[in-house]
C-alpha cells in the first residue's frame, strides 16, 4: 500500500484526547459591554501586531468568564500568553464587573493578559495626567500633587481623570455642565458616591450649567481638565476674564469648537490668554495613542498583566521620558 499523502501536522502534541498546536500566533479578544465595537481599539490592535483580532459585542460578566476559559483551555499553558483580551464599550460599572468576572476565573495555567479601557477612558485620561505633570514641571511651576484641579466632564474619561487626581492628592472637584441635565444636582451626587463607592476616594461633585456657577468654581482652580462631550465649548473667553491668572488649561475635545475658547489642537503649554496656558486634545490625543499601542504590544508579547488605569498612568509617564 502506497504511503498516504496526508501528513501530521508539525508541531503539534497530543494529551488525552486534546491536541495543542505549538504555534505562536497572537490573538486578540475585545469584550465589548455595548452594541458596537471600537474600530479605532481594532486598528490599533493590528497595529501592534496581533495576528487576529476576535469581536465579541453585548458581552456581560458570565459571556466573558465562558469565552476566556474556552480561549485559554484550546490553546494550553504553553501560548496562553500569546491570548490576550481587551475589556471595552462605554459603561464603567459594566467593564469593571467584566474585569472582575475575568480575574476570578480558575483555570490550570496562568491568565493572559488583560487591558480594560472602556471608551478610551483609561489610557485617555491616563495621558491627560502624566502630560500636565510632565508640563508643570518642564514649565517650573511645581508638581501636580496638591494642586486644586477641577474636571469639567462627568463621562468615562472625566470619572477616570478625577480619581488619578485625587489618588495623587490632588483637591479634585468634578462637575457637570449640561444645562440639560434633569436633575442636575441629583445626577452629580450620583457621581460622587459612585466614585467613593467604586475607587475609594472622595471626590467633590458640583452641577454648574451657568456661566456665573462655572466662572466661581473655576475662580479656585489651578487646572482645569476639560473632558466634556464632543463638538461643545464648555469655557468661552468671557468666563477666562472672570477666572484669575495663573491656570493651566487642559482640553481632550479634537472636534470643533474647542472645549476651552483659545485651545489650538496643538497646543503645549501656549499661552491662550495672559497668564493662561493651554494643552490641546492632539498633544494629548498623540499621547494616548503611544500609551495604547504600547500597552498593545507589550501584552501580545509577554503576557499575565491587568493593564488598569493605574498601569496606564505608570506608562504613560514611562513614555514622557523616552524621546518620541
Amino acid at each position: 500500500m502506497k504511503d498516504s499523502k496526508v501528513k501530521p501536522l508539525r508541531n503539534e502534541r497530543t494529551s488525552g484526547r486534546i491536541i495543542h498546536h505549538t504555534s505562536e500566533k497572537s490573538i486578540l479578544f475585545i469584550f465589548d459591554t455595548g452594541s458596537k465595537s471600537s474600530s479605532f481599539d481594532i486598528c490599533m490592535a493590528y497595529d501592534a501586531g496581533f495576528d487576529a483580532v476576535v469581536l465579541y459585542e453585548n458581552v456581560t460578566p458570565e459571556d466573558a468568564e465562558r469565552l476566556v476559559q474556552d480561549a485559554l483551555f484550546s490553546r494550553g499553558p504553553r501560548r496562553s500568553r500569546f491570548t490576550s483580551f481587551f475589556i471595552g464599550g462605554k459603561d464603567l460599572e459594566k467593564a469593571e464587573a467584566v474585569l472582575e468576572a475575568v480575574k476570578n476565573i480558575k483555570v490550570p495555567q496562568p491568565v493572559s493578559s488583560i487591558i480594560i479601557d472602556p471608551g478610551g477612558a483609561y489610557t485617555t485620561a491616563a495621558a491627560m495626567i502624566a502630560k500636565t505633570e510632565h508640563a508643570l514641571l518642564t514649565s517650573k511651576l511645581g508638581r501636580l500633587e496638591n494642586k486644586r484641579c477641577v474636571i469639567l466632564g462627568t463621562g468615562p474619561v472625566g470619572r477616570i481623570a478625577a480619581v488619578l487626581l485625587a489618588k495623587l492628592g490632588c483637591k479634585a472637584t468634578i462637575a457637570s455642565t449640561n444645562p440639560n441635565r434633569p436633575n442636575g444636582e441629583e445626577y452629580i451626587k450620583e457621581v460622587e458616591n459612585f466614585l467613593l463607592k467604586r475607587y475609594n476616594v472622595d471626590i467633590h461633585g458640583v452641577y454648574a450649567p451657568r456661566h456665573e456657577e462655572k466662572t466661581r468654581l473655576l475662580r479656585e482652580a489651578s487646572i482645569i481638565f476639560c473632558a466634556a462631550a464632543p463638538g461643545i465649548q464648555v469655557i468661552d473667553r468671557s468666563i477666562l476674564k472672570e477666572i484669575g491668572d495663573g491656570k493651566v488649561m487642559v482640553d481632550v475635545n479634537a472636534v470643533p469648537p474647542p472645549g476651552i475658547e483659545g485651545i489650538k489642537p496643538e497646543d503645549d503649554m501656549r499661552e491662550i490668554y495672559p497668564d493662561m496656558f493651554g494643552i490641546g486634545p492632539v498633544t494629548i490625543g498623540r499621547l494616548k495613542c503611544r500609551l495604547e499601542l504600547e500597552i498593545l504590544r507589550e501584552a501580545k508579547e509577554t503576557g499575565e498583566k491587568i493593564y488598569d488605569y493605574k498601569l496606564c498612568l505608570e506608562m504613560a509617564r514611562n513614555l514622557l521620558r523616552r524621546p518620541n
